[in-house]
């Protein structure tokens, strides 16, 4: 008898779900638009670095040295400056982001087995960028001088007026990137995403899904039924947690075939992991609905739950550079360690003996969280 109820119950709910088009649409339509736009919108790879040169030598060294730059694949000849005050002058209206000073002097020290001096300066405003540049021009120098042996060339770069400089000596390094050897930031981002568009679809439509009975005046018709709680609660949230499953699925399979995202892991590992993750993102949204009174307040309380959760989940900014008081407050975000989760499966194909931590977590974090939402539902039944 009761499982009668609970099945007509939930019945009634994708009834709801499937008879409304916009729904539909929002439930699996947004989800690939919004993948879509992140794996071709969010894009940190540093490429087409402009340059401005100024080659005060015009020797065959120089010519070379200047080519060792465009043959890698990163940097642009934007622009031949005529003297350091052009170059300058460049960076400061944005139109390079890299200005290289070869001396006269160059080819004939190098010639001479004397240390010569070559003048980079790359525009600073951008932190990150500018890092990744510096690193770019230091490898490339190193290549550079090994053709001399145990001659150098000595780098001066500046960051917008301060000055650091480099010398590259005689040592040859052998490197090797793992998990992500193309340093492709769609790799990075896109395994993430799936954690976020999770958390907004369960979230929001639970919790305007409850509330939209509440405007409708049908709450008072169930509290007064012979439904309880906990078959309200899961009439509730069942349909929305397939719908869940249905989004992790749909968006690992974009992100695999479309966007061309290495998958090492174990997808029904993911699902486990998705499970606890979708529980508590179920637990927020209900939690959410008994505290609004209108679609528009849950759909407001859920921003304002949700953006913090992205900022304080390690989706853009690393969590070991959040001062101590945020890190902590990070333990209490489901998102972080579904990202975690997620990332670790897609890139490096690790198992439970990896990610035990993040999957304790977030199963502790899913009962919490449930719990507290169930209780506030009985206080509104009572």
């Amino acid at each position: 008898m009761r499982g009668n109820i609970l099945k007509s119950f939930i019945i009634k709910e994708f009834r709801q779900i499937l008879r409304d088009n916009r729904m539909k649409m929002m439930l699996f339509g947004v989800p690939v638009l919004m993948l879509v736009i992140f794996g071709y919108a969010v894009n940190t790879d540093v490429v087409n670095i402009r340059m401005a040169v100024l080659d005060s030598s015009r020797s065959s060294d120089s010519r070379s040295f200047i080519e060792k730059f465009t043959a890698s694949g990163y940097f642009l000849y934007a622009a031949d400056a005529e003297s350091p005050d052009m170059g300058g002058a460049a960076l400061d209206r944005g139109d390079v982001d890299m200005f290289i000073n070869i001396p006269y002097d160059f080819s004939d020290n190098l010639k001479r087995g004397k240390q010569t001096a070559v003048q980079i300066i790359v525009d600073g405003s951008d932190s990150s960028r500018s890092s990744v540049i510096l690193a770019y021009i230091s490898q490339i120098t190193n290549d550079y001088s090994e053709r001399f042996l145990e001659k150098s060339v000595m780098l001066t770069m500046r960051n917008r007026g301060t000055g650091t400089a480099i010398s590259t000596g005689g040592i040859t390094l052998e490197e090797r990137t793992l998990f992500n050897p193309e340093l492709k930031s769609r790799n990075f981002f896109l395994p993430a995403v799936l954690g976020l568009l999770v958390a907004l679809i369960t979230i929001m439509m639970t919790s305007m899904s409850v509330v939209k009975e509440r405007e409708s005046g049908t709450i008072e018709q169930i509290i007064v039924s012979p439904i309880k709680p906990l078959e309200f609660v899961a009439g509730k949230t069942l349909p929305f947690a397939i719908v869940g499953f249905a989004d992790i699925v749909v968006i690992t399979f974009v992100t695999i075939a479309w966007f061309r995202v290495p998958f090492n892991g174990s997808f029904i590992l993911m699902l486990l992991c998705g499970g606890f993750y979708i529980i508590c993102t179920l637990g927020v949204g209900l939690y959410i609905s008994t505290i609004s009174q209108t679609q528009q307040q849950a759909m407001l309380s859920t921003f304002l739950f949700f953006i913090p959760s992205i900022i304080l989940s390690g989706f853009i900014f690393p969590i070991y550079a959040m001062p101590l008081v945020f890190r902590i407050i990070t333990l209490a975000n489901p998102m972080r360690y579904f990202i975690d989760i997620t990332r670790g499966i897609f890139l490096k194909g690790v198992g439970v003996t990896m990610l035990w931590e993040s999957m304790l977590a977030l199963a502790l974090l899913s009962v919490i969280f449930l719990a507290l939402s169930v209780r506030r539902v009985n206080r509104r039944f009572e």
